[in-house]
C-alpha cells in the first residue's frame, strides 16, 4: 500500500449499477458514498493480468465489509476512477 487513496469522482456504468443491485443487493449510491471524499481507505492496488490495475478497497456497507474494485480512469486524471464491482466479503 503506497500513498492514500483519494476517489474525487466515481463513475459507475448503467451496467455496473444493475450488476451490484441484483447480484449484491448494493445500490450505487450506497457504493459512491462509502468511497467519494473519504479519507484513510484500506486498499491494496493489483495488476491483473487481464483487467489491468485496479485498487481493491474495503469499507462497511450496511456494516458488512465490502470490496469494491476500482479502474483508474483512462483519460489520465487522478482521482478519477469507474467501478468494477462491488460485494459483500463478510
Amino acid at each position: 500500500m503506497g500513498a492514500d487513496l483519494w476517489v474525487a469522482w466515481l463513475h459507475i456504468s448503467e451496467a455496473t449499477a444493475q450488476k451490484i443491485q441484483h447480484r449484491h443487493h448494493l445500490i450505487a449510491e450506497e457504493v459512491r458514498d462509502a468511497v467519494v471524499c473519504q479519507e484513510g481507505l484500506v486498499y491494496v492496488w493489483d495488476d491483473h493480468p487481464e483487467r489491468g490495475l485496479r485498487a481493491l478497497v474495503q469499507v462497511r456497507i450496511r456494516g458488512a465489509l465490502t470490496l469494491i474494485v476500482l479502474y483508474p480512469s483512462r483519460d489520465g486524471v487522478d482521482d478519477i476512477y469507474w467501478l468494477g464491482s462491488a460485494y459483500p466479503i463478510e
